[in-house]
């Protein structure tokens, strides 16, 4: 690889951390905004959606000028190609976030619920899980990757946990269930949030060791299981 071809690799990774990082601001404050009951951060989280819209485009143009122009082989091509989707994972992710905001608007102008499950857990969870898959991909590191998928089954046991409280407490209260609703679509969100950082992982496990994981993750993790081999 030339000098420039890896500065150029090198600023596509930089570009993708600076999106991975507005993705876990976006999350924090949208959190902030659920749990503080606060209007006016919810409305800065969604009106700061844009940002991110805009540094997507801007990775795809420099990803696609870098194919265009260097031609790229082996795991070069992999790691664009790779980025190339992780980048859409990534702005799906700050959508999420700003559905949790919306959410959070909602519920600020609606008495306080008088329960109050850990969302933050689910949510720190789900950054962690983001901020894992981008290091795993900065560091080429597919055992790190591997790991931030196996964390998915550990958000989805919160999410699960988080829903049966907020049905039991509809179940009490059926007054308040347009309310609570409005939680549980936040929980959702952030649920989902946590699947996209799998897809993200699964893409670095392609850019390291070019096989195509995706859809296949709990078969091989099995037959690794199974083997005794290391991922």
């Amino acid at each position: 690889m030339t000098k420039q071809n890896e500065e150029e690799l090198s600023a596509i990774t930089r570009q993708v951390q600076h999106m991975g990082g507005l993705v876990e601001l976006a999350l924090d404050r949208s959190l902030v905004a659920l749990l503080e009951r606060d209007p006016v951060i919810a409305r800065e989280v969604i009106d700061s959606d844009g940002e991110v819209d805009e540094l997507e485009n801007q990775i795809e143009e420099h990803c696609l000028e870098y194919l265009a122009l260097r031609q790229p082989v082996a795991r070069d091509l992999r790691l664009v190609c790779g980025v190339l989707k992780i980048n859409s994972d990534l702005e799906r992710m700050a959508d999420l976030a700003v559905n949790v905001a919306e959410r959070a608007e909602v519920l600020s102008r609606v008495p306080p619920l008088p329960f109050r499950p850990d969302v933050s857990r689910l949510a720190a969870t789900a950054k962690r899980m983001l901020r894992d898959s981008l290091d795993a991909l900065v560091r080429l590191d597919s055992v790190l990757a591997w790991r931030t998928w196996k964390a998915d089954v550990e958000a989805d046991k919160l999410y699960r946990e988080l829903i049966g409280q907020a049905i039991q407490f509809m179940r009490e209260h059926p007054d308040r269930i347009g309310d609570v609703m409005h939680l549980t679509g936040a929980l959702r969100n952030l649920e989902r949030l946590a699947d996209h950082a799998t897809n993200v992982a699964e893409d670095v496990i392609f850019v390291v060791q070019g096989r195509i994981v995706r859809h296949h993750m709990q078969e091989l993790d099995e037959a690794l299981a199974k083997s005794g081999e290391h991922p």
